[in-house]
């Protein structure tokens, strides 16, 4: 993506909020994991938007807690690019919240 889209703003935003809501982010692309476990908002976007579609898996501490799927090939406009994620209080608060930055 050479110009910032409000799809990559939208999942910088995702990004930034979950690691300040203290998630450590693992990001798998494709069928490998490229980053594991991770509090750095700047390697984790680094290693996102090379494919169609990422999967950030969230953790606390050593545990898994859910995961929120980015989807860059949708036309659909802004936050539409969070294509799914695990339905439990603390990701939906997550995910509403990033969605509230980019309302009109």
């Amino acid at each position: 993506m050479n110009e910032t889209s409000l799809h990559e703003r939208s999942a910088n935003a995702l990004v930034d909020n979950a690691v300040n809501d203290g998630f450590q982010i693992s990001i798998s692309s494709g069928d490998k994991t490229v980053v594991s476990r991770s509090r750095n908002s700047a390697e984790i976007i680094k290693a996102m938007f090379h494919t169609d579609m990422d999967t950030l898996t969230l953790n606390v501490e050593e545990r898994r807690v859910g995961i929120v799927t980015l989807m860059y090939d949708t036309e659909k406009p802004g936050i539409e690019v969070i294509g799914d994620h695990t339905d439990i209080p603390h990701i939906n608060r997550l995910v509403e919240h990033t969605m509230k930055e980019f309302e009109k």
